[in-house]
């Protein structure tokens, strides 16, 4: 009888730690949907880079604009600058039709530029200063939020560096997608390869059976969601459903950008492209029907093995984990390789600047007490955490805070319900 009483107890226990981190997550996920890219901004969005790139066809220029980065992805969120939610960026390619051979990046940079000036709407909302891949054109706020296209400008890329891409074993269709940014150092202008149609393709590919599980009720929801903007499930586009993989992106991407910004290292924070990159990566060896945080506790466990690499030899970290390869380290260098650009090692900086892939690994620990090890802590240190990390009024506004007016959980002892009222 008594071990009847306690498993009782134990089953009442668990189920009320199990509903009360199922309403957790729920509104975890609901202010990181808050943060992402509305279906109004999205119509917005694609309408005025599509505008962009029918001017510049007007003003003599043959090209194609195309959307790259976390627009295209699907993991769009708010950026977090200055200790503030700042406006989005949002990045699109204008690749000229032009022989490379037959151009320079200077030429390609200004020559976009230029033609934009010659709009008074354009040469009013583009930014004076000359980022080192793109010109930022500046749009009104909507609602209190703002937006900025990144114009890249770009050429197909030439014969020889695709022979150079076919040469490392890349699928021959997709190297023949690779473009040549131009990119500014100091006052000197080069060429930087990039293959945005490629990585699209690949993260697509390992998304796709994430998007497909339980994708017609996400639909539905969304739908009901956005009856301002569409009419029907089918006029919703891809680019706006979420699956658990880019749910978990998501996370990742707003956590370091406020974690970087408190520590005050946030010139140290690593790119997107590492984040996404090594997400789809480990996504690609676990069961595509987890839930985001059980995804989310799959992906941040692979990084913390990762992390071992600091303390093991290299031999030795091989020999415990054969099959961990996409964080290496080589003779002392830090590899994350680009699934689509074998000439590229996303984790250059790291061996400039050896204090990023420290800094990476304290933050993945960061990342495991705040969203998993918190789904544990009482209602009122869950809440102040939440506020920390989305600002006190967006939490207030966006979630029902009455449901954490009991500080601590009660464990029952007398009734087999599985919670109180």
């Amino acid at each position: 009888v008594l071990g009847d009483f306690l498993f009782c107890q134990d089953t009442d226990y668990y189920l009320l730690t199990m509903k009360n981190r199922n309403v957790r997550e729920k509104d975890v996920l609901k202010l990181i949907e808050g943060l992402d890219i509305t279906p109004t901004m999205y119509k917005n969005a694609t309408e005025k880079y599509m505008a962009v790139g029918t001017y510049l066809q007007e003003q003599g220029l043959e090209c194609e604009i195309f959307p790259q980065g976390s627009f295209s992805l699907g993991t769009v969120v708010r950026p977090y600058r200055e200790s503030k939610e700042a406006d989005y960026d949002l990045d699109f390619i204008c690749c000229l039709n032009v022989d490379k051979e037959l151009t320079t990046a200077r030429y390609v940079k200004n020559i976009v530029k230029e033609k934009l000036c010659n709009s008074e709407i354009y040469k009013e909302r583009l930014e004076q200063i000359e980022w080192d891949k793109c010109w930022t054109i500046k749009y009104a706020e909507v609602n209190g939020v703002g937006f900025n296209i990144d114009i890249v400008p770009a050429v197909p890329e030439s014969d020889e560096v695709i022979w150079k891409l076919k040469a490392r074993n890349l699928c021959s269709n997709d190297a023949d997608l690779a473009v040549a940014l131009t990119n500014k150092r100091g006052e000197s202008y080069h060429w930087f390869t990039s293959n945005p149609h490629a990585y699209k393709n690949w993260f697509e590919a390992i998304n796709k059976p994430f998007l497909e599980f339980e994708r017609e009720a996400r639909r539905k929801i969304l739908l009901e969601k956005s009856r301002t903007v569409y009419n029907s499930i089918e006029e919703i586009p891809q680019e706006m459903e979420r699956s658990a993989l880019q749910r978990v992106i998501q996370i990742l991407k707003h956590h370091r950008d406020v974690y970087y910004c408190r520590t005050k290292k946030e010139k140290m924070k690593p790119t997107s492209a590492i984040i996404t990159t090594i997400c789809a990566e480990i996504a690609q060896n676990v069961n595509y029907s987890l839930g985001v945080f059980e995804l989310l506790q799959a992906i941040v466990n692979d990084f913390e093995i990762y992390g071992e690499s600091r303390v093991l030899t290299e031999e030795q970290f091989m020999q415990r984990y054969k099959n961990k390869n996409i964080i290496q380290k080589r003779n002392g260098k830090w590899y994350i390789m680009n699934p689509v650009n074998p000439l590229d090692n996303l984790a250059d900086s790291w061996n400039d600047e050896p204090q990023k892939a420290e800094i990476f690994f304290t933050w993945v620990r960061a990342i495991k007490q705040d969203y998993l090890e918190s789904m544990q802590y009482d209602d009122n240190d869950f809440v102040a955490l939440l506020e920390n990390y989305f600002g006190s009024d967006y939490v207030k506004k966006s979630i029902d805070l009455k449901k954490y007016e009991n500080v601590v959980p009660q464990i029952i002892t007398s009734t087999p319900k599985p919670w109180r009222k």
